[in-house]
C-alpha cells in the first residue's frame, strides 16, 4: 500500500487524518476494489482503535458512504475508485472526503463539466491556461470539488453560490500520487491558502 502524502504544509496539524493508497483490479466493476479496500480498512483500524480484529464493523448501504458502527460511529471514512487505484481516508476526529482521478480518463468535454460543475470562476482559470495544461488542472480542480463534497456529506450536484458556499467551509489539500493520478483530501474547517498542487 502505498501512503500519499500532502503537499506542503496543509493539513499537517490533522493528526487523526490517515490516508492509503490501495492497488486494485484494472476493471470498471467496483466489488473486487471494495472488497479488498473493506479488508484493508478493517486492518488498518484494528491498529488506530482499540478493537480486537472482528470489532469495528462497518456499515456499507448502498448509495451511501461506508461508515463505522459505535462506539465508532464519529470516526471518518472516505474511499474513492478508480481502475487499478483505490484511496481511503480515516479521520478519528470527524468527517473527511478523499477523490482520486486518473487523468487519462477524463472526458473529452470537460470544459463543460467544468463550467456546470465547477463554476465560472474555475472554468474561466482552467479555460485560459495553455491547452498541454489544462487536462492537469481540471483533474486537480475536480479532485479538490468531489473531495468537499464527501467531505460535506453532499451528492454530485451542478454549482451553485450556495454550493460553493457550502464548500469552502472545507480545508483542502492536494496529494502526492502516481504518475497520471491527481487526488485530493478534505476536512472540515475553513479553506487553506496553501494547499500546493500535486506533483
Amino acid at each position: 500500500m502505498l501512503v500519499p502524502s500532502l503537499t506542503g504544509s496543509a493539513l499537517a496539524e490533522a493528526r487523526g487524518l490517515h490516508l492509503r493508497c490501495i492497488a486494485t483490479p484494472e476493471t470498471p466493476l467496483r466489488d473486487g476494489a471494495r472488497r479488498i479496500v473493506r479488508t484493508a480498512l478493517r486492518e488498518i483500524l484494528v491498529d488506530l482503535l482499540p478493537a480486537t480484529r472482528e470489532s469495528p464493523a462497518l456499515i456499507s448501504v448502498p448509495g451511501q458512504p461506508i461508515r463505522l458502527a459505535p462506539p465508532w460511529a464519529a470516526v471518518g471514512l472516505s474511499v474513492s475508485h478508480e481502475p487499478g487505484l483505490s484511496l481511503l481516508a480515516i479521520n478519528l476526529d470527524g468527517p473527511v472526503g478523499v477523490d482520486l482521478l486518473r487523468i487519462a480518463t477524463l472526458p473529452a468535454d470537460s470544459d463543460a463539466v467544468a463550467r456546470d460543475y465547477l463554476g465560472p470562476e474555475t472554468a474561466r482559470a482552467l479555460a485560459m491556461l495553455p491547452a498541454g495544461l489544462q487536462r492537469q488542472a481540471f483533474a486537480v480542480a475536480w479532485v479538490r470539488f468531489e473531495a468537499r463534497l464527501k467531505c460535506r456529506a453532499l451528492e454530485l450536484r451542478e454549482w451553485t453560490p450556495e454550493l460553493a458556499e457550502q464548500l469552502s467551509t472545507c480545508r483542502f489539500a492536494d496529494l502526492v500520487m502516481p504518475a497520471g493520478w491527481a487526488g485530493a483530501v478534505a476536512v472540515p474547517g475553513e479553506r487553506l491558502r496553501n494547499a500546493s498542487r500535486s506533483a
